[in-house]
């Protein structure tokens, strides 16, 4: 009887194989450490969640409103242009054939 124990390259587990036999013949999950945080930790874990997805929302606003007046600045700038030209009759699909 040939036995032999590997591990698992996904999730750490040790297994134990029989190779006469083509199967797994026990399994140990992997012993996982316990997290020790305390409530200030977490706490303070939060207040730097918080913190940061008010930057990010900042700068969204911010990035918002320079785009806004960027939309603006183009549409002034076309507004000119449109005025120079001369009114025409627009062409319709009917009007093609």
């Amino acid at each position: 009887m040939s036995r032999f124990t590997v591990t698992c390259p996904h999730c750490q587990s040790l297994l134990e194989l029989d190779a006469d036999a083509e199967l797994v013949a026990n399994c140990t999950p992997p012993v996982k450490p316990k997290s020790t945080t305390s409530i200030e930790d977490r706490l303070e874990a939060l207040e730097k969640e918080k913190r940061d997805a008010r930057d990010k929302m900042a700068e969204a606003f911010r990035a918002e409103q320079s785009g806004a007046a960027l939309r603006e600045e183009k549409f002034k700038k076309l507004l000119e242009t449109a005025k120079d030209e001369p009114v025409t009759k627009p062409i319709r699909d009917i009007d093609l054939d």
